[in-house]
C-alpha cells in the first residue's frame, strides 16, 4: 500500500504535488485504517541537463531532504515519485527496498514504482534465476520487466501479463514507470488496476494537465491533498480525469 505521482512539468508543479504526497503518506485518509506511508520513500527527476535520484529508509514526512527534492533551476522536469508502505510480509531493509527500482531495458533507462502487491511465483523463480522470496515484489516485476523483448511499451505489456497468471496478482496492480533514452526523450506510463470495487476510492489513480502543458498521474489520495478531487474521489476540476482500470497510458 504505497502512495505515489509522476509528472512532467516545473520544479514548482513537482514541489506542489510533493507536498500533497507528504500529507498523504502522514495520514492516508482514504485507506481502511487511516495509515502512514512510513516504510521509506524514493524519487527520481531528469532534465536535459540534470538528474536527482533518491532512495530513503525514512518516511517521506520525516525526510527532510523530501521538502527539498524539487529545488532546482531546471525548466522541466520528469520525475516519478513513491512513499512506501510495505505489504503484509514484504521486506523493509532500508532503502534497498525503497522505490523507484531502476533497470535498462535496450537503450532505455526505467524507474519503476508500485502500488499493490505481486504473488511469488514458482514460475518467476525459474524463468530469473533467482530466489524471488528473498526480493521486494517490485524488484521482481523489474527483472521480469528486463526478461521480455521489444520496446518498453511492450515489455511492460508483456510483464503485466506475466503477473495476471492465475493467483499471482493480489489486492491491486498500479504502476508509475519513468523511461528515458539516450536522445533525452523521456515518458511516464501508468497502470491502474484493482479486483476488489470496494477499494476503488484508494486503488484509483488520476491524471492531471493543465494548459500550460504540466501534467501529471498520481494516487487517489495525492490527488485529494491536492484539491483536486472531493472525499468520494470525484474530480472537482475539468481536466482532472481518473485513469480507466486495465489500461495501459502514459502523459
Amino acid at each position: 500500500m504505497c502512495r505515489m505521482f509522476g509528472f512532467e512539468g516545473t520544479p514548482d508543479f513537482g514541489a506542489v504535488l510533493q507536498k500533497a504526497l507528504i500529507e498523504a503518506a502522514t495520514k492516508d485518509e482514504f485507506s481502511a485504517n487511516k495509515i502512514s506511508h512510513d516504510d521509506g520513500w524514493g524519487g527520481v527527476w531528469y532534465s536535459d541537463s540534470d538528474q536527482s535520484y533518491v532512495r530513503s529508509s525514512l518516511a517521506i514526512f520525516e525526510d527532510g531532504r523530501a521538502n527539498e527534492f524539487f529545488r532546482s533551476n531546471n525548466k522541466l522536469i520528469t520525475a516519478v515519485v513513491h512513499a512506501r508502505k510495505a505489504a503484509t510480509n514484504e521486506p523493509v531493509r532500508g532503502p534497498y527496498d525503497s522505490h523507484p527500482f531502476s533497470t535498462h531495458l535496450g537503450e532505455n533507462l526505467v524507474y519503476v514504482t508500485h502500488n499493490g502487491h505481486v504473488a511469488k511465483l514458482r514460475s518467476h523463480c525459474e524463468s530469473l534465476g533467482v530466489d524471488v522470496s528473498e526480493l521486494n515484489d517490485t524488484e521482481v516485476f523489474t527483472y521480469l520487466l528486463e526478461k521480455q523483448n521489444g520496446s518498453v511499451e511492450e515489455r511492460v505489456r508483456k510483464t503485466i501479463d506475466l503477473v495476471y497468471q492465475p493467483e499471482s496478482a493480489i489486492g491491486a496492480l498500479n504502476l508509475i514507470i519513468l523511461s528515458l533514452d539516450r536522445k533525452g526523450n523521456r515518458k511516464v506510463y501508468h497502470y491502474c488496476d484493482y479486483p476488489d470495487p470496494s477499494k476503488e476510492l484508494y486503488y484509483s489513480l488520476f491524471t492531471l494537465r493543465q494548459d500550460s502543458g504540466e501534467c501529471a498521474v498520481m494516487s487517489s489520495t495525492v490527488a485529494y491533498k491536492g484539491g483536486l478531487v472531493d472525499s468520494s474521489g470525484e474530480p472537482v476540476k475539468s481536466e482532472v480525469k481518473k485513469c480507466p482500470k486495465g489500461e495501459l497510458g502514459y502523459l
